[in-house]
């Protein structure tokens, strides 16, 4: 560690450091900029024609960074984002908030839109008559004061009395939540250690807080003479239950429509047909409510407070609403489309985000000085943004900073590095190695009758077996989109292929997790094939529970990049999808070999990532290609109960086009493994000849 101390501070002082006070003395102009950038933004506040309000999403999105708050009411685009349909069809929201609403038979749907101040008021007038009546359900009212804008999932009124009840597809566990009230005076929704609100939970108690008090405000100027108690429920799919309808999924079918964009609506742009026993959904116990009426009391206060604060904002025209850029900026999604060129991030960072060794860029460079002190932030505002910037003595974490001095110098020099390590580890890794990867859902919606919310389903694998040192990949695939809880088959073709030689490599730990969770899913259901479970035991990693641990023989191709490898392309990351482009693009010897060339394609002199080149298929009207995991795990639900169900029930063509979409998303997981693996074994063999 110390030579390689002095090695980089010997780089710095003769080649980064001239580089440095460049960039300081160019970037004394950048303080106008901002003043000149701010201006131009409190032009476009004065321009925004439609009404101002804020959501309950505009509070979470301030929250994270108020900036964001003026770029989302001014529609900039952003990167990654996924569709509300897709989205929610990930989680299985939509059919919990349906079957939510089913339990209320007599519900009344508030049907609404934003887009002027007169659609408001008359929503929340609506909203507000039906709160006079004694008894009433009322799905999506409209709640509206002083600029603070929510539609509640459902509102029950009942004399006196009225339920806002918020329906999230979110995990609950009601065994462990009435533990924790019986025994320590806690809850699920509270810090362990503090007792105050907060977790993971916190974020949705405080969107019904938000709720609560726009309400309380609404009916003291509409209602004043109303006198009700409000009580928060949350209704969520309950892991301590399980649901005794078979295949409940299949009764709902999800339907895309065109829909007004300003409604809020939790549907928008959905509808959700069901054709199962309504009898049978107000019997099955799967879905839990439950009262969060302490919780919301403690946050109502500081939720308002807060959302007023932000509500001024955007009234005055305030500068305030632009936050210090800071670490925090490095997941800003708020970046230029190809539809789009506003990008809010270039618009906050100025010419600093311009930098091409960006600090944001160094691995765990959050931790650099501490967690409540970065000392990233302390270099941001001095305009020091380069990753070289950052004083080597301040590298003195022993858990990061030797990745964080490998990452500084490897890209100053541009070059590749592997540990003096790596060699021998791939010397004892035995052949046949198989390079695997799978692919699983969790879904709110229990599969199968008996099975609880959020199981683990695995429904493809894929596999790349080299039997002995140069000898080409043999591809082996499995998938199921019949079986609706295809687990065992899954795990037991799994073994057929690889058997118990040679060793087992992966990207991460998921697959070790997945085959872990069968092993348990197997006693839990009383599956019986000792082979299996035998098999499982001794592959996978298992935790205490029963007593096994178990010796893996799951080799994590991550981790060894993580400790062995580094490219300066991956920048600070170590995906998958991020080492085999870095590795791909800068070694053209692999676009020879014969099992890899399907994978290269140049376009304009530049190098394509194989995940880049998979085929789109025209399937309908539409056309598609799966190239992430959250695309294959979307494409599956979509098969399993959304619209191309029951396209494909009637389409053996249209059913085979989306599994091969699945098939070659999933083969090149495994491939990309074997493509860095036979870089590293050259990496390897070039550094023993020397």
């Amino acid at each position: 560690m110390t030579l390689l101390c002095r090695v980089i501070k010997n780089l710095y002082s003769k080649t980064i450091k001239p580089k440095v006070e460049a960039a300081r003395s160019a970037a004394s102009t950048f303080g106008l900029m901002i003043v000149r950038a701010r201006f131009i933004k409190r032009s476009f506040l004065g321009s925004m024609s439609h009404p101002i309000y804020l959501t309950k999403s505009d509070l979470k999105t301030a929250r994270s960074c108020s900036t964001k708050l003026y770029y989302k009411k001014l529609g900039y685009p952003t990167v990654d984002r996924v569709d509300s349909y897709t989205r929610i069809l990930s989680d299985g929201n939509f059919i919990i908030s349906k079957i939510a609403h089913l339990l209320y038979p007599e519900g009344i749907y508030i049907s609404a839109n934003f887009s002027s101040q007169e659609n408001i008021n008359h929503a929340v007038q609506e909203t507000i008559n039906y709160l006079q009546q004694e008894n009433v359900v009322l799905f999506e009212p409209v709640f509206y004061s002083q600029h603070k804008l929510a539609r509640a999932d459902i509102l029950v009124k009942q004399g006196d009395r009225l339920e806002i009840i918020e329906i999230k597809s979110k995990a609950f566990d009601s065994s462990a939540h009435e533990d924790l009230i019986k025994y320590r005076n806690l809850s699920l929704f509270r810090n362990k250690r503090t007792g105050k609100v907060g977790g993971e939970w916190r974020h949705i108690i405080e969107d019904v807080s938000y709720q609560v008090g726009i309400l309380q405000e609404m009916l003291a100027e509409h209602l004043p003479n109303l006198e009700v108690v409000i009580s928060p429920y949350l209704i969520v799919p309950d892991k301590a239950k399980t649901t005794s309808i078979d295949n409940l999924a299949s009764y709902f079918q999800i339907q895309r429509l065109s829909t007004h964009r300003n409604s809020l609506s939790k549907f928008n742009g959905i509808k959700v047909n069901f054709t199962g026993d309504i009898e049978q959904i107000h019997q099955d116990q799967f879905l839990t409510k439950v009262s969060i009426a302490a919780e919301v009391d403690e946050l109502i206060e500081p939720t308002i407070a807060s959302a007023q604060k932000y509500i001024n904002y955007l009234i005055e025209r305030s500068t305030q609403i632009f936050a210090p850029i800071s670490k925090s900026c490095k997941g800003c999604e708020y970046r230029a489309s190809d539809r789009d060129s506003r990008d809010g991030f270039k618009e906050c960072w100025g010419d600093l985000a311009d930098e091409e060794f960006h600090v944001l860029d160094l691995y765990q460079m959050g931790r650099i000085g501490g967690n409540d002190t970065p000392l990233v932030n302390e270099l941001i505002q001095q305009k020091k943004v380069s990753m070289f910037d950052v004083p080597l003595d301040e590298l003195n974490d022993y858990t990061y900073s030797y990745r964080q001095l490998i990452q500084i110098e490897y890209t100053q020099k541009n070059k590749e590095w592997i540990s003096e390590h790596l060699p021998k580890i791939m010397q004892e890794i035995e052949y046949p190695i198989h390079f695997i990867d799978f692919e699983t859902s969790r879904m709110a919606i229990p599969y199968r009758a008996g099975r609880q919310p959020y199981e683990q389903v695995a429904f493809q694998w894929s596999c790349h077996t080299i039997s002995e040192p140069d000898a080409p990949p043999v591809q082996t695939e499995w998938l199921d989109l019949d079986n609706n809880f295809p687990n065992f088959q899954f795990a037991e073709s799994l073994m057929e292929c690889l058997g118990d030689r040679g060793t087992i490599l992966t990207w991460a730990t998921h697959e070790n997790s997945v085959l872990r969770d069968i092993y348990y899913q197997m006693q839990a259901y009383d599956y019986q094939n000792p082979e299996l479970q035998t098999w499982l035991a001794n592959t996978a990693k298992l935790n205490h529970k029963g007593g096994h641990k178990g010796k893996s023989t799951l080799v994590d191709m991550n981790a060894l990049t993580l400790k062995y490898y580094f490219h300066p392309l991956m920048k600070g990351r170590t995906s998958l999808k991020c080492v085999l482009p870095a590795v791909w693009k800068t070694n053209s010897y692999l676009h020879e070999i014969p099992w890899f060339k399907e994978y290269f394609r140049d376009v304009d002199g530049e190098i394509l990532s194989p995940y880049d080149v998979l085929s789109e298929l025209q399937i309908g009207d539409r056309t598609y290609v799966v190239n992430e995991g959250a695309g294959a795990m979307l494409a599956y639900q979509d098969l399993m109960y959304g619209e191309s169900r029951e396209l494909c029930l009637h389409n053996p063509e249209m059913r085979s086009q989306w599994q091969e979409l699945l098939y070659q998303y999933c083969r090149l997981d495994t491939m990309a493994m074997v493509i860095i693996w036979t870089h590293w074994h050259n990496l390897c063999s070039n550094a023993n000849s020397h």
